[in-house]
């Protein structure tokens, strides 16, 4: 029996690392064979504050994803968070010798065409290509072999800094892996929810995660924008221990439950005060007034991502949410009603094996990262003997 190419996808978010092991195939399905979740301390915003504890976080995931799977995958994709992310783009023009269009011809010029500079503190963490054109004639999706006499190729060159990539660096090494390649996570997470004809018609993917949200927008097939927000679902916690005087882990149970953007509501909530005591009364209208401030402060920072893109009617495909933080009561006819655009959660697609363990907003990052070994032509690792037995009896009882 064939070897078969295995992928192992990593994404250290702010409250949890993901972890992914399956098979890309080249239709762009990822074929689930073991995924796992282990909570975080020491994330914010993507920035690593306690090494030790997210490594063994990073190792706990990613153990008990290779368990399911039976594999001992090491080489991993790695996810990059966080809002010192920031793109730039570019752009290059090249002459074609031999009248036709190559292969390295494509080649060469994204690589003219991501060459942009930035500042001496920050380094590249993945190149986009954007669109391509050929003698004029954009919009090209695959101009090999075609007869042309020149060839303008843009790109969108997405950065990080430094520091912050070393970090995650080490604490991922620390786990046992070998980091083959970053993904920056809102495109990652777009790529594992959106739908070819959503990118084609025009869609504006957000990623709410805990620490942060990712900012992607497609158009014409292509990524033409790509932003991060500083704010996420931990916000809305802090601000709700902070203003009703609640223990973190209330103030998360009174987000996830009571908690809705655009309700009007009336009564009150019954919680154990900090000193754990006795108990106090809160009124679900001021919980409400708390949300609402931080959900209108985190919208009005996603609409200055927004309102540097060029369409006058907006996306045709409206608006695609993912993370945890997408799951607050009320969020998509909130962002209706104030964008004027349908809003939908979305799910990671394109899934086959184990794929109903994956199939949550939640896991929308890790998916699409996965899925960039096929995009960006990472060489994978082959599956072990013992996970073709186990894919055996996958492929018999499904």
């Amino acid at each position: 029996m064939a070897k078969r190419p295995l992928i192992l996808a990593v994404d250290v978010g702010t409250t949890k690392v993901s972890a992914l092991v399956g098979e890309a195939r080249p239709d762009g399905e990822v074929v689930v064979l073991g995924v796992a979740a282990t909570p975080v301390v020491g994330m914010r915003r993507g920035l690593v504050f306690e090494v030790e504890r997210v490594a063994l976080a990073i190792r706990d995931a990613v153990n008990r994803a290779n368990s399911m799977a039976g594999t001992e995958l090491s080489q991993a994709v790695v996810a990059v968070n966080g809002d010192h992310l920031a793109i730039q783009a570019g752009q290059a023009r090249m002459h074609l010798k031999t009248g036709n269009v190559r292969v390295e011809d494509v080649e060469q010029a994204t690589k003219r065409a991501a060459q942009v500079s930035h500042e001496a503190d920050r380094e590249t963490v993945q190149v986009i290509r954007r669109g391509l054109a050929v003698d004029g004639f954009r919009g090209v999706v695959d101009p090999v072999g075609m007869v042309a006499h020149e060839m303008d190729a843009e790109v969108l060159v997405v950065t990080g800094q430094t520091t912050v990539l070393r970090n995650l660096r080490r604490v991922v090494t620390m786990a046992g892996l070998n980091p083959v390649r970053w993904i920056p996570a809102p495109r990652a997470s777009g790529d594992g929810v959106l739908a070819d004809d959503e990118k084609q018609l025009g869609v504006v993917h957000l990623d709410v995660g805990g620490g942060t949200t990712g900012i992607s927008v497609y158009r014409g097939g292509h990524l033409q924008y790509m932003g991060v927000v500083p704010i996420g679902g931990e916000s809305i916690t802090s601000d709700l221990s902070v203003g009703l005087g609640v223990v973190s882990t209330q103030a998360e149970r009174l987000k996830l439950e009571y908690a809705a953007v655009g309700a009007e509501r009336d009564g009150t909530l019954e919680v154990r005060a900090v000193s754990g005591q006795s108990v106090k009364l809160i009124p679900v209208k001021e919980l409400e007034e708390i949300v609402e401030a931080r959900v209108d402060e985190w919208a009005s920072m996603v609409e200055q991502h927004l309102s540097r893109i060029d369409w006058p009617k907006g996306p045709a495909a409206g608006v695609v949410m993912t993370g945890g933080g997408s799951l607050l009561k009320g969020l998509n006819s909130y962002l209706e009603n104030r964008w004027g655009w349908p809003v939908r959660l979305g799910v990671p697609i394109g899934l086959g094996g184990l794929s109903d363990l994956s199939r949550s907003p939640g896991y929308s990052v890790v998916v699409g990262t996965a899925r960039a070994v096929r995009n960006e032509h990472i060489r994978p690792e082959s599956e072990s003997v013992w996970q073709r037995i186990i894919q055996f009896w996958l492929t018999l009882w499904n």
